[in-house]
């Protein structure tokens, strides 16, 4: 019985030895540890991200008490003592050098999230928070010190330059109209579909359709083009109507207007457009 139990004990340790030998077994263990390591770089990357995010926050609450405090000088009268003008000086100085920080720091989180790929509707909206709180404070510390040199003409010569904080904040603002315009045209052409209408010979004529059929090379140029929350689509003095390309059915159904004139009417658009933007419909005058 125990030379059974040896000779299994040689058996199974011989074939875990061959199992770890075979190249199956090395490349399944290289795989492994090539997603151990790009797992680790991706939570690596994520760490420093936060981390450039936490810097960011940080430099913003320092800002805020620095800010606090020129907010009080600049609403008080008198001459300023020579302790509170340097002070004001230096915080002064201090804001202006950590936005600047703040600035290429958003910057850089920009490119490293576009880098690593990372779509985080949370992070993203951070940032764009982070983008908002600098423009508020580039604001906030150039009307400050409009104020301040406003009740000490020698507080305006220092080497703080007014005009490169205000063409900051005019750049934010132009960055910020860019963005919103790049998006807003992005939407649109997501929501664009088109359409087409006519009788058989038109669409036959025009290589719309084939056989009955609809053309997989049609001229796009043919169509209409219009917005995916069109809902009524009235087809002029056509007395029936019956759609060529796919469409789910129950999206949509053909009626007459209040001219008793015939339409199509997209009862759901989104089940309507999901099978493709273009709307191709056969009449009948």
């Amino acid at each position: 019985m125990k030379k059974i139990l040896f000779i299994s004990a040689l058996c199974a340790i011989f074939c875990t030895s061959c199992v770890k030998n075979s190249s199956e077994y090395k490349q399944l263990q290289a795989q492994r540890d090539s997603l151990a390591l790009a797992d680790a770089q991706s939570k690596a990357e994520l760490n420093d991200i936060l981390s450039l995010l936490n810097e960011v926050e940080d430099n913003f609450r320092e800002i805020k008490a620095k800010e606090n405090y020129l907010s009080v000088q600049s609403s008080t009268t008198g001459e300023l003592t020579p302790s509170n003008r340097e002070r004001v000086e230096s915080d002064l100085q201090f804001i202006t050098e950590t936005l600047d920080s703040n600035r290429k720091k958003i910057a850089d989180l920009e490119v490293r999230m576009k880098k690593a790929n990372i779509k985080s509707t949370q992070l993203s909206k951070t940032l764009e928070n982070l983008r908002q709180e600098l423009s508020e404070k580039t604001n906030a510390i150039v009307a400050l010190q409009e104020e301040l040199a406003k009740r000490d003409q020698k507080i305006a010569e220092m080497g703080v330059s007014l005009n490169i904080l205000a063409n900051d904040v005019d750049l934010l603002a132009q960055q910020s109209k860019e963005r919103k315009e790049i998006i807003q045209a992005q939407q649109a052409e997501l929501n664009k579909v088109f359409y087409c209408f006519g009788t058989s010979k038109e669409l036959k004529d025009n290589k719309i359709i084939v056989k009955g059929a609809l053309n997989a090379d049609f001229d796009p140029a043919y169509f209409i083009p219009t917005d995916n929350s069109i809902q009524n689509i009235p087809l002029l003095a056509a007395k029936k109507g019956a759609l060529i390309s796919k469409h789910p059915a129950g999206s949509y159904e053909f009626g007459n207007d209040a001219k008793g004139k015939l339409e199509l009417r997209i009862l759901d658009a989104k089940s309507f457009w999901s099978l493709t933007k273009f709307l191709v419909i056969e009449v009948k005058m």
